[in-house]
């Protein structure tokens, strides 16, 4: 069972390869032949749900008494977003997430592949999607911290199952993301609708728009449909993390430009930033993480084969401290702990542990173990003449990861967000600021 559960972990992936942000819905592998749009959204985290399971009222406070967020699982039982920040010498120290002032902008968060079976089982008409436990666990252990910075919308969506990527695999033809991405489109356009006006102002708020593995598949294919191509909502993006995921462009520029059906975007560009330069915004971050022997290249994520363009990597951590974009700097690392999860004596990692075959969580009272210290990353680029590469490539201690996963099949895919998290929030509180700058008269 253990050897099947690597095998299926590992091959996560690979199944994604064609289902990247550049490619089109190739069978009807996992979207079933009658499903049809949902009668409603079906939220995970809305700001202001009664009992939202992220914690936020619909200013974004924190729903409990006192400024630390409390979240909580579909099932029952609560979390804290709190870490313990670990010191070179192992010592460690609580770090208390609080909350204490309104967020200024919105956080839509489109999830990665968890689902081990449909949801609903049934895939016709409009049956809608379950809330699970591996939906929250998921988000908390990748999005939930940038609660603080801004109200967070997580719609559950009936997403493209492991079993069926497989079988696309097997079969040779991809998975099919049509149900996936027109739930996710559908959750935005609710979401713009309905939530993204202030109430006190009228005015439109700004937006980060984050995803991972085949969320960032399908949040790539919104993006491209609803904001690539309309300046009016390209104005309220504050930026976008779309990480695991291939994000394209071609060679020597950061978007297609308007007329390279090749690039993932045409008008929204990776976030680049010459020396000296002020923080860009409405900008992309994406990255696959690996830590490769030198001379080797990624087996999946990071690859294209397109000629004339390169998949985007952008360090967060580089781009925050003005260095140069293949600069190697310190990493900031946040992992997930078994109590985050819902670990147990029998599954420790709770209802990730497929997705986190082989990790040893740390068993702490907090939800997080940071060691800001441990790693350094740097965005890296090779070629074998057929295939270019680009990934962030780690190094230092490695040890808080199973021994085959940085240089494996997948690499530190499960941990794209947890490596960099520290660095990501940064850079997102950063670029709000920068846009709420730039907005201003």
């Amino acid at each position: 069972m253990r050897r099947l559960l690597i095998t299926v972990a590992a091959v996560l992936a690979v199944a994604l390869l064609p289902t990247s942000a550049q490619a089109s819905p190739a069978t009807g592998v996992a979207a079933g032949p009658d499903a049809r749009p949902l009668d409603r959204t079906v939220w995970l985290c809305r700001p202001g749900l009664v009992d939202n399971p992220c914690g936020q009222d619909a200013e974004g406070m924190p729903q409990s008494a006192g400024p630390e967020l409390v979240t909580r699982y579909p099932s029952g039982g609560t979390r804290l977003l709190d870490a313990t920040r670990f010191a070179p010498d192992g010592s460690g120290k609580r770090e208390p997430f609080t909350v204490t002032a309104k967020p200024p902008v919105d956080c839509f968060y489109a999830y990665p592949t968890v689902d081990l079976l449909p949801n609903p089982v049934l895939r016709t008409g409009s049956r809608p999607p379950v809330p699970q436990d591996v939906h929250q666990a998921v988000t908390l252990m990748q999005s939930a911290r940038f609660a603080g910075l801004c109200r967070i919308f997580v719609p559950v969506y009936r997403q493209v199952p492991l079993p069926a990527l497989l079988l696309g695999i097997v079969k040779g033809t991809g998975a099919d993301l049509t149900t996936a991405t027109m739930d996710i489109r559908d959750a935005w356009d609710d979401y713009w609708a309905h939530d993204n006006r202030d109430p006190a102002t009228g005015e439109r708020r700004g937006v980060i728009i984050l995803g991972h593995s085949q969320g960032t598949a399908v949040a790539a294919a919104l993006i491209r449909e609803r904001v690539d191509a309309h300046p009016e909502v390209r104005r309220q993006l504050v930026a976008a993390a779309l990480l695991g995921g291939n994000i394209e462009v071609p060679e020597g520029r950061d978007a297609g430009g308007g007329s390279d059906p090749a690039s993932t975007f045409q008008h929204i560009p990776a976030c680049r930033r010459a020396a000296g330069a002020p923080l860009p915004t409405g900008c992309v971050v994406s990255y696959a993480t690996y830590s490769l022997p030198r001379g080797s290249l990624p087996a999946v994520i990071g690859r294209t084969s397109s000629p004339g363009h390169r998949v985007v990597c952008v360090n967060p951590a580089a781009l925050l401290r003005g260095e140069a974009a293949g600069a190697r700097v310190p990493l900031d690392l946040y992992l997930p702990t078994r109590r985050l999860i819902g670990g147990s004596a029998l599954l420790p990692n709770g209802p990730l542990a497929v997705p986190l075959t082989g990790y040893r969580l740390p068993d702490l009272s907090t939800g997080f173990a940071r060691h800001p210290d441990a790693l350094k990353g740097e965005c890296t680029h090779a070629t074998d003449g057929t295939v270019s590469a680009d990934w962030l490539q780690v190094s230092g201690d490695l040890s808080y990861f199973p021994a085959s996963a940085p240089a494996g099949l997948s690499g530190l895919h499960a941990m794209d967000f947890n490596v960099a998290k520290g660095d990501l929030i940064a850079l997102a509180t950063a670029q709000t600021q920068a846009w709420l700058e730039r907005r201003s008269p």
